[in-house]
């Protein structure tokens, strides 16, 4: 039976698996994230450091988040399948064995041009960049300087003598990938990212999620919740905030726990840690989850486990 429970920040922070994910990040260099993602990945890595590590997972909407790094490092083979995915740059082609490719089925919808306006892609910058990163001394030199910090990492952490993962890029929209065995992963993550899947098409996209997971397939999932009765919508960071009444009926999921979510939002609020570490860039814009830096967290995370 899928579990969901209300992610609680300060049960996170003072875990060790919160040491371990801070001390990924830190070393290397994937500090400026999501307001709230270091305690999310802090409960996905609590459940997926007991999976074997011969899992074939499912980052389902990954984008470029950290989560499919963390877990390549950890040795875990791991397919990223999301919309809006570039060319992987040579420090990924040579330490996970990255490729990319587009699933045939594929068709850009209007989500996906969001994703990639807001990201700056087809600005000068991001077209300069792009035509530096093919040269031959950046790609030896950005190898090297990828590797260096990662490799320290894992020793300090005793993961040396555990080989590295891999990580595949596919271009496909989760309501539908054909080209993808029914039954053909062991486990699903995802990093705060099927809230922002329209409702028209979550079921669809649940469905055929479910259907390329073996049956009993692990999931460490994590998405946005709210202490209202009912679902609603997060205008700066396009996202549903599901109700406890949605999060039954979307995800089938059930709770456990008698948590009070609105309890664990006023934790949220009074987390210093989470605030005095606010990325820099919720301060520049009002597009995100915390506009113009303003810490007033209006959502919960959620997480759903299996």
């Amino acid at each position: 039976m899928l579990i969901y429970e209300f992610i609680d920040p300060e049960k996170q922070i003072n875990s060790e698996s919160f040491e371990f994910v801070e001390s990924f990040l830190k070393a290397t260099g994937r500090t400026q994230i999501g307001w709230h993602y270091i305690t999310d990945i802090t409960w996905i890595y609590s459940k997926v450091k007991q999976w074997p590590r011969s899992f074939k997972i499912l980052d389902a909407g990954g984008g470029r988040g950290p989560v499919q790094f963390l877990l390549a490092e950890m040795g875990f083979h791991v397919t990223n399948i999301d919309m809006v995915l570039f060319e992987p740059p040579i420090a990924y082609c040579r330490r996970y064995q990255t490729s990319l490719k587009t699933l045939p089925s594929f068709e850009p919808t209007a989500y996906k041009e969001f994703l990639y306006t807001a990201g700056g892609y087809n600005s000068f910058n991001g077209k300069l960049k792009k035509f530096i990163k093919k040269t031959p001394f950046y790609k030896s030199w950005s190898s090297q300087k990828y590797a260096t910090p990662h490799d320290r990492w894992r020793s300090s952490v005793n993961l040396s003598n555990i080989p590295l993962g891999s990580i595949q890029w596919r271009i496909g929209n989760l309501c539908k990938m054909p080209e993808i065995p029914s039954g053909y992963f062991d486990a699903v993550v995802s990093l705060s990212a099927w809230e922002h899947i329209p409702n028209e098409f979550l079921d669809a996209a649940l469905a055929e999620i479910r259907r390329v997971l073996k049956p009993n397939a692990r999931w460490a999932v994590t998405t946005s919740g709210t202490e209202q009765s009912s679902t609603w919508w997060h205008e700066p960071s396009q996202s549903n905030c599901f109700s406890v009444i949605d999060l039954e009926k979307y995800f089938g999921a059930k709770s456990l726990d008698s948590q009070k979510p609105e309890e664990i939002l006023d934790k949220y609020r009074q987390c210093s840690y989470l605030k005095d570490n606010l990325a820099e860039f919720y301060k520049r814009s009002g597009q995100y989850g915390m506009p113009w830096g303003i810490w007033e967290p209006k959502y919960i995370p959620v997480g759903l486990s299996l």
